[in-house]
C-alpha cells in the first residue's frame, strides 16, 4: 500500500479505506432511470449536489416513496460520506442528520465510517490534494473518468487516535463554516449592488450628498 501520510506521530496508523469504512456504489442505471425523478418525494443526491464537502439541496430531484422503498439499501444515514465515482472525481460530502433517509444516485459511492473513524475528519481527509492526486492516478476510462469501489477501497487512509480525529474535524469544519458565511455575505452584497445601481442611476432614489 502506497503511503500518503507524512506523519510519524505516536498513535497514527495507516489503513486501506475499506478496512475502516464500508463502501457501496449507487444503484445501477437500469434500476434508477431518470424518468423516475420527481419534484417531490424522497430526495436523491447526485454529483451536482456535492459542494464544498456538503450536500446541497439546490437542484435536488426526488423519488417516489415506492421507488425509495425498493432501493432502501441505498438510503443515507447521518455521518455517511458520499463521493463521485464517475465524471468529476475527488468530490466528497458529509451527510448531516437533516438528510437522513435520502438516497444517492448511480454516479456516487457511499462511504460509511466505522466507529474507528470520525466522519468530519474523513470528509476533510478525502478532499486533501494528496488524496486527489492518488485518485487521479487510479482512475479508469478514457471518455468518462471513473473509479471503482474496489480501487477507492484501497486508498491509504491515515488515522490518528479518535480524539485527535475529532479535534482536526472540528477545526477544519469551523473554517468551512466561515468560508460559507463570507461567501453568503459576498453574494448578498452583490445582489444588493445590482438592485440598487439601476435605481440610483434613474434618479428614483435620492442620493445622500456628503458634507464638503
Amino acid at each position: 500500500m502506497d503511503s500518503l501520510s507524512e506523519s510519524g506521530a505516536k498513535g497514527w496508523g495507516e489503513y486501506r479505506l475499506d478496512e475502516v469504512c464500508e463502501l457501496q456504489a449507487g444503484p445501477s442505471g437500469a434500476s434508477l432511470p431518470s424518468r423516475e425523478f420527481l419534484e417531490e418525494g424522497t430526495p436523491l443526491v447526485r454529483p451536482g449536489n456535492i459542494l464544498d464537502r456538503r450536500v446541497s439541496d439546490s437542484g435536488l430531484v426526488h423519488l417516489a416513496v415506492s421507488t425509495a422503498e425498493r432501493l432502501r439499501r441505498y438510503r443515507l444515514e447521518p455521518g455517511d460520506v458520499v463521493g463521485t465515482r464517475t465524471g468529476t472525481l475527488g468530490r466528497f460530502a458529509l451527510v448531516i442528520p437533516e438528510q437522513s433517509g435520502w438516497m444517492y444516485s448511480t454516479q456516487l459511492i457511499r462511504i460509511r465510517p466505522s466507529d474507528r473513524v470520525d466522519p468530519t475528519y474523513l470528509v476533510h481527509y478525502l478532499t486533501l490534494p494528496t488524496v486527489g492526486h492518488w485518485i487521479n492516478r487510479h482512475i479508469s476510462g478514457s471518455t468518462v473518468k471513473s473509479i471503482t469501489v474496489n480501487t477507492l477501497g484501497s486508498l491509504p487512509t491515515s488515522l490518528p487516535p479518535l480524539h485527535t480525529q475529532r479535534a482536526i474535524g472540528v477545526s477544519l469544519q469551523a473554517l468551512d463554516d466561515k468560508v460559507r458565511l463570507h461567501s453568503e455575505i459576498s453574494r448578498t452584497t452583490a445582489e444588493l449592488h445590482d438592485t440598487l445601481a439601476p435605481m440610483l442611476f434613474s434618479g428614483r432614489v435620492p442620493v445622500p450628498i456628503p458634507d464638503p
